[in-house]
């Protein structure tokens, strides 16, 4: 059984976009925690969600199969989703399985840095953050 730490940030204002922070390997209990944190949010129709990769290391078919089901949902909703900070070979994969995501150093990925709160301990498990 894994310790998985879990941080919601939540704010009153409900223009801000929420900023999911996936910590360590987008694979098998990670996608399973995203998971449970994305979809209920995402099915509320939220002004917008920035999914943050850059602590992700790496990405396994299940976690390629949720990103994408995700940013499907999203952009047949209308609703933006954007996931940022990919690592480059992360990005390769989303950008090969029809997935836009923004590289490392984007202009979006300095923005939700600034609203995220200070990150949990580094571990070998897999931490989401919303």
């Amino acid at each position: 059984m894994y310790w998985i730490p879990m941080r919601a940030n939540y704010s009153l204002i409900t223009t801000l976009p929420t900023v999911f922070t996936v910590d360590g390997d987008l694979a098998g209990d990670g996608v399973t925690l995203l998971a449970e944190r994305l979809w209920p949010h995402v099915l509320t129709g939220p002004p917008e969600t920035l999914l943050d990769l850059d602590l992700a290391t790496t990405i396994d078919a299940a976690g390629l199969d949720l990103l994408v089901a995700a940013h499907a949902y999203a952009a047949h909703r209308h609703i933006p989703l954007h996931i940022i900070n990919a690592a480059p070979r992360v990005h390769r994969v989303l950008h090969a399985a029809g997935v836009s995501a923004l590289p490392a150093r984007s202009p979006r990925a300095e923005f939700a840095t600034t609203t995220a709160t200070t990150p949990a301990p580094r571990q070998h498990t897999a931490a989401v953050m919303a």
